[in-house]
């Protein structure tokens, strides 16, 4: 066989050649395909995932409480600027520091992060820029309010929500994150492209609260000029709809402390004689006692199982009513003794002490209530006037609501509403008894009890002009962990229902260890309560039915509804009318029939044009006297925390009165 000579070796080389080229183009065009198309996007295209803004929480009004903006962040890349003088200019023009951009050149660094965040329109100029790099970043922007902060938490640089309503309602708020794939070109520069999106993120939902702002900053506002007049240690107020179950206000100051938490749920106190209503509940609802049951209450002392009892009101003796309306220690303990210890224990179980009612922030607290096996001796007796049992403002406004509302326990909520992207509502909360924990008729004997307390017993300085209010004061000694009880601390409330008679409030205000020579809770914390629901009642908008409350009015003293007797059809001239003859015309003869006065036109005065004035200087001041000057000038105070004090309209502002004017206080 001949063999093949060079040029037919070189040919079918070729040919194999040719051959394994086609096959390894059959390899990645038809095999191995779509993993190179892959491959190729990969290094073209740029896939990230881009956070959804979270959702907005609004007060019970609609009023934005928090919201997400988006905000941008700038960051140099020193190889790809092209003139750094351009680039310092532009910089310097949108308020952007410079600076460390001048030390990024003097140190030959190629990146340099700038600090802060700017929003688009601030920095639109520097977009085209080649080394510029801007980066969106939703920011989350609370309302000033500290209690407001207190409630709905806060996030961490990354966004991880740490605390409050944005930790517990997370998964609500958060939304649903997008992916973005970005083209880019060899230098790694980005390009613009109509398919950069691949996913759509998708904002969270809206919460409502319910919370009333205005009502927030009233009791913030008030208990921060208690606690600061007071020299007290801190305090709370929380207002609650005992119809409803909605918490309205829930506001918290501690001296020292700059943390946002929740007191009014997370730190429980004894009680003291708030409790002894619910006694005396217990023993209507079970036929124990009424309330004109007599008792001997030993002139104010009395002695049992080794705990001395005393009054303030001494009497050698006391129905029930006025046991309640004097806060008799040694009355409630004789009446007490009619209860077994197991029946005392139920009594508070059911009311919803010792354990947590279930609100959407972290780290409630229970409170503290043993149980009858775990008792001392003395505990019997003191459990009755409020000691050896703790709970939180929360809870006993709560156990309120059922005196107010006739004698069911709700459950408290604080989200109103849940609204989904396109508005539609995917949860609305409904009142929900928890249980029944006295009758009807027992819950409108005690409200009358509590309406005593104010008109004529221990917590008188409570009680409106116009309107009733009921309710009861508490004074309890308070304990350090090394000295038990000590000697001239107290914690003092006061829990009141507005109006008394058909209640759309249960207030709660307890002050921490006052200082000065009144400590009681009728003496300072019922003034406080009065002071909150003036200015309730003077506001535009403080989740009050102005209908229902008018219906509630006081009957002017002297007063009379007694209908005057003539033909309706007659005309009365107010010449004929005697305000000294008791509403009855000299000339007119009683009868059985109405009739109608006319009273003579009052003219009234034009309305006085009130000229803009200087926004007063308080720096030095109290913020007991800072509030009053600006209130004495004709501004409304908000309160906020800051790093120095002053106001905001600045002091010798010329503003129209009526505004609010933003008080600093410095964090303590």
């Amino acid at each position: 066989m001949k063999a093949p000579n060079r040029v037919t070796v070189v040919h079918g080389f070729f040919v194999l050649f040719a051959l394994a080229l086609v096959a390894r183009a059959a390899q990645v065009q038809v095999v191995e395909g779509k993993a190179w198309v892959n491959r190729g996007k990969r290094q073209h295209y740029i896939a990230s995932a881009a956070a959804a803004p979270r959702g907005e929480i609004l007060d019970a009004s609609g009023n934005t409480l928090v919201e997400s903006r988006e905000l941008t962040r700038v960051a140099v890349a020193l190889p790809e600027v092209r003139d750094t003088g351009l680039v310092l200019r532009a910089l310097r023009r949108a308020r952007v520091d410079a600076a460390l951009v001048h030390a990024a050149i003097e140190r030959r660094r190629r990146w340099v992060d700038l600090p802060g965040l700017y929003s688009q329109s601030d920095i639109a100029s520097l977009s085209k820029l080649n080394g510029v790099h801007l980066t969106p970043v939703l920011q989350r922007v609370y309302a000033q309010s500290s209690g407001i902060r207190s409630i709905v938490g806060s996030l961490d640089g990354q966004g991880n929500p740490l605390d409050g309503l944005e930790l517990a309602l997370d998964a609500t708020l958060r939304g649903d994150s997008g992916r973005v794939s970005l083209a880019r070109d060899k230098s790694g520069r980005a390009l613009d492209s109509p398919d950069a999106w691949t996913e759509q993120p998708r904002a969270g939902s809206t919460v409502v609260l319910t919370i009333n702002n205005t009502l927030q900053e009233i009791c913030e506002r008030e208990l921060a000029i208690a606690v600061d007049s007071l020299r007290a240690d801190g305090g709370d107020i929380v207002v609650m709809n005992p119809h409803t179950g909605e918490i309205l206000a829930l506001a918290s100051n501690r001296v020292g402390h700059t943390s946002f938490s929740n007191t009014a749920l997370t730190e429980p106190f004894e009680p003291g004689s708030t409790l002894k209503p619910f006694v005396a509940a217990s023993l209507l609802e079970r036929g124990r006692a009424r309330p004109s049951d007599i008792i001997n209450t030993h002139n104010g002392r009395i002695e049992i199982d080794g705990r001395t009892s005393t009054d303030m009101h001494k009497a050698a003796q006391l129905s029930l009513s006025d046991v309640i309306r004097f806060s008799s220690n040694v009355g409630i303990v004789e009446f007490g003794q009619r209860l077994t210890p197991r029946q005392k224990y139920e009594m508070f179980r059911d009311l919803g002490f010792g354990m947590p009612l279930g609100v959407p922030l972290p780290a409630e607290s229970p409170g503290t209530l043993r149980e009858p096996k775990e008792w001392s001796r003395q505990t019997s007796a003191s459990i009755l006037m409020g000691y050896e049992i703790a709970v939180t403002p929360l809870q006993l406004v709560a156990a309120y609501s059922a005196i107010a509302n006739g004698g069911e326990l709700l459950e408290p909520h604080l989200v109103k509403e849940v609204r989904a992207l396109d508005g539609k509502v995917i949860y609305r909360a409904e009142p929900r008894a928890v249980r029944r924990v006295m009758s009807g008729e027992v819950a409108r004997t005690v409200q009358e009890m509590l309406l005593a307390v104010v008109q004529e017993g221990t917590a008188t300085k409570a009680d409106l002009q116009t309107f009733d209010v009921a309710g009861k004061s508490g004074t309890a000694r308070r304990t350090s962990p090394s000295a038990g009880y000590v000697a001239g601390n107290y914690t003092a409330s006061f829990v009141g229902l507005f109006p008394g008679k058909d209640p759309q409030y249960v207030v709660l205000v307890k002050l921490d260890n006052p200082r000065g020579k009144h400590y009681a809770g009728g003496d300072i914390a019922a003034p406080v309560t009065q002071i909150v629901l003036r200015a309730a009642l003077a506001a535009r908008d403080a989740a009050l039915n102005r209908e229902d409350l008018a219906t509630s009015e006081k009957t002017p003293v002297g007063s009379t509804s007694k209908q005057l007797a003539r033909d309706p059809t007659e005309h009365i001239d107010a010449a004929s009318y005697d305000p000294a003859d008791n509403l009855r015309p000299r000339d007119v003869a009683e009868g059985t029939k109405s009739y109608l006065v006319d009273l003579p036109a009052v003219r009234t005065a034009a309305p006085v044009a009130i000229a803009p004035r200087a926004v007063p200087d308080v720096r030095g001041l109290s913020v007991r006297e800072a509030v009053r000057a600006l209130h004495s000038a004709g501004f409304r105070v908000r309160l906020s925390a800051g790093s120095t004090s002053g106001t905001s309209p600045a002091a010798g502002t010329i503003s129209p009165p009526g505004i609010i004017v933003q008080l600093n206080r410095p964090a303590q």
